[in-house]
């Protein structure tokens, strides 16, 4: 497991990146190790993916009685959707980059794509859980909590389109598509997978 040192080597180059500066690519091993171990961001993910899965589920019973499904079962349910929306994405990238054309970035953009996984994560579910805290419910708190996921979902689609900025280059159609091709795959996926294990309401 890649200690914090080395998350914050990886952060480093994420932050170069997205503000264009190639150099950031130094920061990130491409070796047949180094795709490896840039999995090993998803430990990284495991507390605000726990916390996700927790938020879940408090919804889902407010809803929706569950006698039949435990709440670890429904957490480890959730978790299995997540992982397959991530190795959704990973595959997109290695397709849809050898469909257009950008062969020997597909390493670089796994790499950077593993590992962007964890602000992007901190960052979407860290106000969640600030505004979770609050006491109380109410109609204005809701409206704080999606406009934070909101805001969240759009500052990760923005730095991730800087992202690809630096590394692919060329027309922007070209990105927008890719980043879009990207996107599509893991989302599908989840969602029919939400569905048929049952953790959506009706």
């Amino acid at each position: 497991m890649p200690r914090l040192l080395d998350l914050r080597h990886q952060m480093t180059g994420l932050w170069l990146l997205v503000q264009g500066d190639a150099r950031g690519l130094s920061h990130f091993d491409i070796s047949d190790d180094g795709v490896i171990r840039s999995f090993w961001a998803w430990v990284y993910c495991l507390p605000p993916l726990v916390f996700y899965a927790i938020l879940r589920r408090i919804e889902f019973l407010q809803v929706l009685p569950d006698p039949g499904r435990y709440s670890l079962t429904y957490g480890l349910q959730v978790m299995v959707v997540e992982t397959a929306g991530w190795t959704a994405s990973i595959l997109a990238v290695v397709v849809f980059g050898f469909l257009l054309g950008i062969r020997p970035l597909v390493r670089t953009l796994v790499v950077a794509l593993n590992w962007a996984a964890v602000p992007a994560l901190w960052v979407s579910y860290g106000p969640l859980f600030a505004l979770v805290m609050l006491p109380g419910q109410s109609t204005l708190l809701w409206l704080l909590q999606m406009s934070a996921l909101l805001a969240s979902i759009v500052l990760v689609v923005a730095l991730s389109w800087r992202m690809l900025h630096t590394v692919i280059g060329g027309n922007w159609l070209r990105r927008a598509a890719y980043l879009l091709l990207i996107c599509l795959p893991p989302l599908y996926t989840m969602h029919s997978l939400e569905r048929s294990m049952g953790l959506v309401l009706p």
